[in-house]
């Protein structure tokens, strides 16, 4: 029988927390990728699979990043998801 080489490997996912978010790593990201980010994070938060206040310390983080124009784009987006959530029937 013929064996894989190791050489062909596939990427690793790993989730929004397992990776350590220093200044340095964020300060490289381009703002839509910080705006991903911040989506990502909102939604592990949402569905439970990250804590409320690690998540928050992150996105703090993020925003000081952001330019206002992406900043008021992420307040309209976050007001959006509010609203919606609020109109649900229950």
């Amino acid at each position: 029988m013929a064996r894989k080489s190791a050489g062909a490997s596939q990427p690793v996912f790993h989730a929004p927390m397992r990776i350590d978010w220093t200044d340095e790593r964020l300060q490289a990201l381009s703002q839509e990728q910080l705006l991903n980010l911040l989506d990502n994070l909102d939604r592990q938060r949402s569905i439970g699979r990250l804590a409320t206040g690690a998540a928050a310390a992150v996105d703090l983080r993020i925003m000081a990043l952001l330019t206002s124009r992406n900043s008021a784009r992420r307040r309209k987006q976050l007001r959006a998801v509010s609203s919606s959530v609020g109109a649900e029937p229950q």
